[in-house]
C-alpha cells in the first residue's frame, strides 16, 4: 500500500507544474558551492580570526547583503538567524539555507567579485564582518589549517551535491521532507523525539527552499501535520518527530 503523504505527489501532470519552479544549473551549482564555502569558515578558524572584533546589529528581516554589491566581506553570525540565497531572474527568491550562530554568510565572496546571493536576518542577529582579504591573510599565517579545511570542503560538497540532486530528481514530498530533515539537524533543538525548529520560517520560504510552489508545500505540510509528523509550537515553530519522519528519508 503506498503512502497517503506521497500520493499527494503521484500525478505526472502536478509533477510537471513544479518544473517551471526547479532550481536551474547555474543556481544549483551556486547552492552547492555555497554549502561547501561555510563549512570552510567554521570552528577552529572562526575561534583564530574573531577575537577583538567589534559586532554589527541587523534587525529582523534587513538586508546583510544584497545579489550585486562589490563589497568582499564575510559575515560570521555571533546571534540570531539568517536566510542565504538569491533572486532568479524571473523574480522568484530561492532560498540555499538557513545559518544560525556560529555559521558564516557572504562566503561566495571568495569566488567573485559581484555578489551572486543575497542574506537576510530572519530576526534580530549580530554579526562579525571581516574583509576577504584579511581571511585570506589568517589563511597565510596557520598553514596548518589548510588539511582541515580540504577535509571539511570535501566533506561539505558530498553533501551538497547530494541537496542538487534531490532538487534535480526528488519529488515534492520528498524535497520538502529533505528540507525538514536538513533543518531539524542544522539549527534544531532537541527535546526526545521532537526537534524544533528555533526561527519562524513561512511556508514561502520553505517552499524557496525546497524549490516548489507554495501551494504544493501548503498541502504536503498539513499532510504531515494531521499524521502528527509536523506541529507548531505557541510562537509559531515548527516542531517535527524526527522517529515519524524517518521512514520517508531515503
Amino acid at each position: 500500500m503506498t503512502s497517503p503523504i506521497l500520493d499527494i505527489v503521484k500525478s505526472p501532470a502536478r509533477q510537471d507544474s513544479d518544473q517551471s519552479v526547479e532550481l536551474d544549473d547555474a543556481l544549483g551549482r551556486q547552492a552547492s558551492l555555497s554549502t561547501a564555502l561555510v563549512s570552510v569558515f567554521r570552528g577552529n578558524f572562526c575561534d583564530f580570526i574573531l577575537p577583538n572584533r567589534k559586532t554589527t546589529a541587523f534587525k529582523k528581516h534587513s538586508v546583510i547583503y544584497d545579489v550585486g554589491d562589490r563589497e568582499r566581506t564575510l559575515f560570521f553570525l555571533r546571534s540570531g538567524f539568517a536566510k542565504v540565497g538569491t533572486i532568479a531572474v524571473d523574480g522568484r527568491e530561492v532560498i540555499y539555507d538557513v545559518r544560525k550562530s556560529g555559521d558564516v554568510v557572504g562566503e561566495l565572496c571568495a569566488t567573485e567579485k559581484a555578489r551572486s546571493d543575497r542574506a537576510v536576518a530572519l530576526e534580530p542577529t549580530d554579526a562579525v564582518c571581516v574583509p576577504f582579504e584579511e581571511v585570506m591573510q589568517s589563511l597565510l599565517q596557520q598553514p596548518a589549517l589548510a588539511t582541515v579545511l580540504v577535509d571539511v570542503f570535501c566533506r561539505a560538497l558530498k553533501e551538497a551535491y547530494a541537496q542538487v540532486n534531490s532538487m534535480a530528481l526528488d519529488d515534492t514530498v520528498h524535497r520538502l521532507i529533505k528540507v525538514l530533515s536538513g533543518l531539524a539537524t542544522k539549527i534544531g533543538q532537541r527535546s526526545g523525539p521532537l526537534v524544533q525548529i528555533p526561527v519562524y520560517l513561512t511556508q514561502e520560504e520553505i517552499a524557496q527552499m525546497a524549490g516548489a510552489r507554495r501551494e504544493r508545500i501548503s498541502t504536503a505540510l498539513n499532510s504531515l501535520r494531521r499524521r502528527g509528523i509536523v506541529q507548531y509550537s505557541a510562537r509559531g515553530h515548527m516542531v517535527l518527530d524526527i522517529d515519524a519522519l524517518e521512514p520517508y528519508l531515503p
